[in-house]
């Protein structure tokens, strides 16, 4: 007697189901979701029913023959062998929580039924987080959850990204200066989606998730597409750059991911925080003479070009000066401090933005070592470091700390 006995994707002879094997067909919740049923004859004429066996008692799944294909058509397509076929569609509800179980019933050419029993399941929930992307093994290169074109252009001097509670929560905080950067600077956002669970479904279909985000961050153009229920997808976002930068007070954003069934979802955490109030040097110190570069004649002015990282406030912004030596240069204008006695100085930096000049002497005579040396020489001009810091004077390392480097020569 002719009876259903395979199931298969469409059009291929990628062999999912039969009867005998023990087990439901099991297929992906949604609407029009399409496979092909064979079976001798069950072309011939064509018509499907289903049953309740279990889940919900109710009619919102329901199926459909959409197309018959001969055994003489399956010769050429398939799994190229005479025996008819019949494409099946199934409709139900995307939102389904709870599986469940119905019977279809195909007519057999002789006007009795053969039974396909099948599972409805429904969409699992998402597991959503910052993921980077790792290459195949032995290659070099991967790409950050965060990734920054130019490398850093974001967070350079002073800025961090740090992803915690399982790579759910992205916190970045801006660097000094972030708030005036305009270099250029792209941002790319990597995030990776894939089921909680995953049971087995025999037919799955793409679908598309959704996708909720803040204005900063924009997600590329199809990537929400998932290829089946049981689908790990890669979703990227652009960085909105400049709204990002203009952070004043810490933001917190949650994305959210849910599947057709928005019971179904999950969700992110993005913290930006602005820079840090303590200011600090946005980028190295530069020493120089308008005439003659870092090689100073001695009696000459220079000037130590230092850049803030935040304007001063009104009071203005202390910066504290150490020479090499303390004998080999002076105060260049009243604005500074400096004493050769200890070698120690200090300028007021006023609040009329980031870039300060400070004002020094190159002297001649000795320095301060013992025995003493010459602070200049005609033939091979010496070279003496200056120091700065922001503030106080403290470890001669981090983002309040710079130093440069002079070379005075003896006419």
């Amino acid at each position: 007697m002719a009876a259903v006995e395979f199931v298969t994707t469409v059009g291929t002879c990628n062999k999912v189901d039969t009867p005998s094997d023990g087990k439901d067909l099991s297929v992906q919740a949604g609407n029009n979701l399409r496979f092909e049923v064979w079976g001798d004859g069950i072309d011939v004429n064509p018509s499907v029913r289903w049953t309740v066996d279990g889940g919900p008692n109710d009619n919102l799944v329901t199926a459909r023959i959409v197309k018959p294909h001969s055994g003489v058509e399956n010769l050429g397509r398939g799994c190229r062998i005479a025996k008819g076929s019949v494409e099946v569609e199934v409709d139900s509800p995307d939102e389904a929580g709870a599986t469940r179980q119905r019977s279809l019933w195909f007519r057999m050419p002789l006007g009795d039924e053969s039974r396909l029993q099948m599972r409805v399941v429904p969409f699992r929930t998402p597991v959503w987080t910052f993921a980077d992307e790792r290459p195949a093994q032995g290659a070099a290169f991967f790409r950050r959850a965060l990734t920054q074109s130019p490398a850093d252009c974001l967070t350079r001097s002073g800025g961090t990204v740090v992803r915690d509670l399982n790579d759910t929560r992205m916190t970045i905080t801006l660097p000094p200066g972030a708030n005036g950067d305009t270099s250029n600077c792209t941002l790319e956002f990597r995030t990776s989606v894939s089921p909680a669970d995953s049971p087995e479904i025999d037919i799955q279909q793409e679908f598309g998730y959704t996708v909720s985000s803040p204005a900063h961050m924009r997600l590329v153009s199809g990537d929400n597409r998932a290829a089946g229920a049981l689908a790990t997808r890669v979703i990227r976002f652009t960085g909105d750059v400049a709204n990002i930068r203009n952070t004043r007070a810490t933001r917190t954003s949650t994305l959210t991911i849910a599947t057709p069934n928005p019971n179904r979802a999950d969700t992110l955490t993005l913290v930006i925080n602005p820079p840090a109030t303590a200011n600090g040097f946005a980028q190295g110190c530069v020493c120089r003479n308008a005439q003659t570069g870092d090689t100073i004649n001695v009696n000459d002015l220079f000037q130590c070009e230092l850049r803030l990282a935040q304007p001063p406030a009104a009071a203005g912004q202390l910066v504290s000066i150490e020479a090499q030596d303390r004998m080999c240069v002076a105060a260049g204008s009243n604005d500074v401090t400096y004493s050769s006695a200890s070698g120690l100085g200090s300028f007021n930096a006023p609040a009329t933005g980031t870039f300060h000049s400070i004002p020094f002497r190159a002297n001649g005579g000795n320095t301060s070592v013992n025995p003493p040396t010459p602070c200049a020489s005609r033939t091979s001009p010496v070279a003496h470091t200056l120091k700065f810091w922001v503030g106080q004077r403290g470890a001669a390392s981090g983002q309040a700390y710079t130093q440069c480097q002079i070379r005075i020569r003896q006419p």
